[in-house]
């Protein structure tokens, strides 16, 4: 083949593959400078969420590559408005196979926008209780106490009751204890009340208190309401109610419990020759 005719040829094709090509990489670069330093920009803010940063990050270096693709096939000299049609037509029948998948990414954008908690938060949501570690598009991820990590579709979260213990900065912790009906009860809300005062994950405003709550067949129950900051509640849970009976003993206040212990009987069955004698005496 004459290279005269090769070198047209070459020029004619081979010149648009490569501004393609220059076109797509600097489109990738872009994105990712843009990505980059759309986060950035966002996280600078007081206000800033990192989730919320991570998609609009995400979003504007979409976007910047698909005008990329359709710039590098306009220098190819493909008409994008065909493919543009083709492209519609496959997303409609991708969207009815994925309906589900959508309607999670759909949730996943109203919790990133409306934002009912973020990461770090101790929330319940679909009946399961965690610290959120990641808020994906299409599903967020718990943390649980005993180290468990739960994974649920957004589109469960966003339909469903979400309960979220970290947002408002306190919490309320009501715990009951129960004392003897011979106790005196002023005594005893007045040791139950210092004993939380004096606990130092307890806030001193509000301040705590206790009060007769219920009348139990075997005491009289106190409830102790006390106040503390959202990340210490679980930890004021747990080590509360030692020195609340370190000060119910100083006290001498009695907490109840049960002293009788039941025996059980066992009757043995009647000699056979009694039961005969009683068979017929009956039979008489």
């Amino acid at each position: 083949m004459d290279l005269s005719n090769i070198i047209p040829i070459v020029v004619k094709y081979a010149v648009p593959v490569v501004l393609a090509l220059l076109v797509l990489w600097i489109g990738r670069w872009v994105a990712r400078k843009a990505r980059k330093g759309t986060e950035n920009t966002l996280n600078r803010s007081p206000k800033a969420d990192a989730s919320l940063s991570v998609f609009f990050a995400s979003l504007v270096g979409y976007l910047i590559l698909v005008a990329a693709v359709i710039a590098a096939l306009t220098v190819l000299g493909i008409n994008t408005s065909s493919i543009s049609v083709a492209v519609l037509g496959m997303g409609a029948a991708m969207a009815f196979v994925l309906q589900d998948s959508l309607s999670n990414l759909a949730a996943g954008v109203m919790l990133l926008i409306f934002r009912p908690f973020k990461l770090g938060d101790e929330v319940e949501v679909g009946g399961e209780n965690g610290v959120v570690t990641s808020l994906e598009m299409t599903a967020t991820r718990l943390k649980t106490t005993n180290n468990t990590e739960i994974i649920i579709a957004n589109g469960k979260i966003w339909g469903g009751i979400v309960k979220n213990y970290t947002s408002l900065g306190k919490r309320r912790l009501d715990m009951d204890f129960g004392i003897s009906y011979d106790a005196d009860i002023d005594t005893a809300i007045a040791a139950i009340t210092k004993a939380a005062a004096d606990h130092p994950l307890v806030l001193n405003d509000p301040a705590p208190w206790a009060k007769v709550v219920y009348l139990n067949e075997s005491s009289v129950d106190l409830q102790l309401r006390a106040w503390c900051n959202a990340a210490d509640y679980k930890a004021l849970k747990v080590s509360i109610s030692q020195p609340v009976k370190k000060a119910l003993d100083a006290a001498n206040i009695g907490i109840p419990y049960p002293h009788g212990i039941k025996i059980k009987v066992k009757t043995k069955p009647a000699p056979k020759k009694a039961a005969s004698k009683l068979n017929k005496l009956k039979k008489a």
